[in-house]
């Protein structure tokens, strides 16, 4: 069986597969470099450091440390790395509405650092989010 830290990234590739213009296709659970990637607008999440906070009456939470990196292609690339970014904020926003994120105990994702490559990298389109995700660690019975 998947671990309850697998099953809630999964959730958020699958929520994030969802972004308006980027094929679920296009999202992927480990970290691709600018060369790798074929098809855009694409979405990469790296899981991590998580935390655990100890809450007394045997109630343990963690904290999913995200990276999470958006490319597009366009001859506005500025505008489009920002559009990415604000479609997957939303994304992120709702996954902890979402009814799988619940039944991972999943109470909180949000976004930490949000910023584009700011033309760099002309005509690509970077945009890197920082998120972490709160939910109650499951415990062995």
């Amino acid at each position: 069986m998947a671990t309850r830290r697998k099953q809630i990234i999964d959730g958020l590739v699958t929520e994030l597969g969802q972004t308006p213009d980027v094929s679920p296709s296009n999202v992927f659970r480990h970290f691709k470099y600018l060369d790798e990637i074929n098809d855009f607008p694409s979405v990469c999440l790296l899981p991590r450091n998580e935390a655990r906070i100890e809450r007394g009456a045997n109630r343990r939470l963690g904290i999913i440390e995200v990276a999470l990196r958006g490319y597009t292609f366009d001859e506005n690339n500025l505008d489009r790395a920002e559009f990415l970014a604000q479609n997957v904020e939303a994304k992120v926003d709702s996954f902890s509405a979402n009814t799988a994120a619940k039944a991972n105990g999943v109470s909180d994702v949000r976004v930490v650092t949000f910023r584009t490559d700011e033309g760099l990298f002309e005509p690509y389109g970077i945009a890197d989010l920082e998120l972490q995700i709160l939910y109650d660690v499951e415990e062995d019975v």
